[in-house]
């Protein structure tokens, strides 16, 4: 159990949030002083006398959104929590992701690391890990054994679109996005996808891609080794969409206005 100073966090949920040093960050980016405890929905207040533990709650059966809450010491302890119905989407969660260039099949992959940033969403009861992980292996998704680890090509399942500004979109078949943005590619990735036609795309827990101080690479190659990754092959065509031709239509042409005769006054 990590123990900082005003927060108690559970292994399971350091782990989640990307190591200690993620915790850390992210909580002190989320929460104040203050705070409404997530059992009993009481206020309390964060010191070092009074710590607040941290909750994770997952959403729709681990498919939906990860969110984390406080709750006094007394009313709950430290964990991850499983939640079947879909939350009300009162909060949202980063999901940074960075491009991989791989020796495997696929070559081209995103690689996809929600982070937790929400707010005031229940909870649940039962402690669980990996729960994310287990959702997308139940929809397709293949765990990576090695870097290399061949990704299966799973139609239906998520949707990748491409847009100027090297700018991807990765959604789920339900509209749900793993990803909206712009990603840095490296040398030949976007021309390995135009000749074999196919992404891959690996979902990553643990992995801390916002801070710029750590080695990507190799935080990615240690989340494989301990069975942290899971992924699939997508079919796409890396070409962004092209704007339809527009014809530009005059503007009308307005009679000419009279110039204005001043007024005399009668003297």
């Amino acid at each position: 159990m990590l123990r900082l100073s005003h927060f108690i966090v559970a292994p399971e949920v350091v782990d989640l949030f990307g190591g200690e040093g993620g915790t850390v960050s992210l909580l002190a980016e989320k929460y104040g002083r203050q705070y409404r405890c997530a059992v009993c929905r009481q206020s309390g207040q964060l010191d070092t006398d009074t710590p607040a533990t941290v909750l994770v709650a997952i959403y729709d059966q681990g498919m939906g959104p990860v969110v984390p809450r406080l709750a006094h010491p007394g009313c709950s302890a430290s964990g991850m929590v499983l939640v079947l119905t879909t939350p009300t989407p009162i909060g949202q969660l980063i999901v940074p992701a960075m491009a991989w260039l791989r020796e495997g099949d696929p070559p081209s992959v995103v690689v996809v690391a929600p982070r937790v940033s929400a707010r005031n969403v229940a909870g649940g009861g039962e402690d669980l890990t990996d729960v994310i992980l287990s959702g997308l292996l139940g929809s397709g998704f293949t765990p990576l054994t090695e870097p290399d680890t061949p990704l299966p090509v799973v139609p239906g399942r998520l949707h990748v679109t491409f847009a100027t500004g090297q700018r991807i979109t990765v959604a789920t078949s339900d509209g749900t996005i793993l990803y909206d943005g712009a990603l840095p590619l490296p040398d030949g990735w976007s021309e390995l996808i135009q000749y074999t036609g196919l992404l891959g795309v690996v979902v990553v827990r643990g992995l801390d891609l916002l801070d710029p101080d750590r080695h990507h690479l190799d935080d990615l190659h240690a989340a494989i080794a301990r069975g942290a990754a899971v992924g699939i092959a997508v079919h796409v065509d890396p070409r962004p969409p092209t704007e339809p031709t527009r014809t530009e239509i005059p503007p009308p042409t307005l009679p000419a206005i009279p110039p204005v005769n001043p007024i005399r006054r009668r003297s």
